[in-house]
């Protein structure tokens, strides 16, 4: 018995998660592990990519409207945190997938 989730509705709505996952993975185009690999390395880039834009665009409302300071980084940090979870979970869903798909090649990334 976990303390943390009695009623085993968090581990419920990660295995859901996960399916729903795995069905669109399996539905689209990609189709081998070097395009799924891919897929894993695209997660960390857009995450990197639209991190650098938040911080960017933060920094420039605050130059030109330096009222706004304390919103503006509240915001910047919620949508940081925010991309940070969805690839962080993204990132672990691909690399599952990976294992499961293709459990005897020791070439996923950790």
């Amino acid at each position: 018995m976990n303390l943390d989730d009695l009623f085993n509705r968090l581990s419920r709505k990660q295995k859901n998660e996960y399916d729903a996952f795995r069905t669109s993975l399996k539905n689209s185009p990609t189709r081998s592990q070097a395009e799924t690999e891919a897929l894993l390395k695209n997660i960390q880039h857009r995450a990197q990519v639209f991190s650098l834009f938040i911080v960017t665009s933060a920094v420039i409302i605050i130059f030109f409207i330096p009222k706004l300071k304390g919103i503006v980084i509240v915001f910047a940090i919620l949508i940081l945190l925010w991309i940070f979870t969805t690839s962080l979970k993204g990132k672990s869903f691909v690399k599952r997938y990976l294992k499961e798909e293709y459990p005897n090649d020791s070439s996923t990334m950790d």
